[in-house]
């Protein structure tokens, strides 16, 4: 093989590798709804910090971040139900 064929072929699977390793990957990560997402946070937060009043604040930050991780940022009017 001649040093040109070798660049072109090492090129077309430098460039064949990602897209074909990107499609099952992007298949498996199906975004949950809003309110599946807050229901999952929401249990998760309580599980971790219970049902203890005084950690608001940190009830607040840990389902923010747990909603952050699956997309989502609060809607002002779940702030209050959490």
């Amino acid at each position: 093989m001649t040093p040109t064929k070798l660049v072109g072929l090492a090129a077309a699977l430098c460039i064949a590798a990602p897209l074909a390793l990107a499609g099952p990957a992007s298949a498996k990560s199906k975004k949950m709804s809003y309110e599946d997402a807050w229901a999952f946070c929401k249990k998760e937060v309580t599980s971790v910090l219970g049902g203890d009043p005084g950690t608001t604040a940190a009830r607040y930050t840990r389902g923010a971040a747990c909603m952050k991780q699956h997309g989502y940022r609060l809607k002002k009017s779940s702030m209050s139900s959490m």
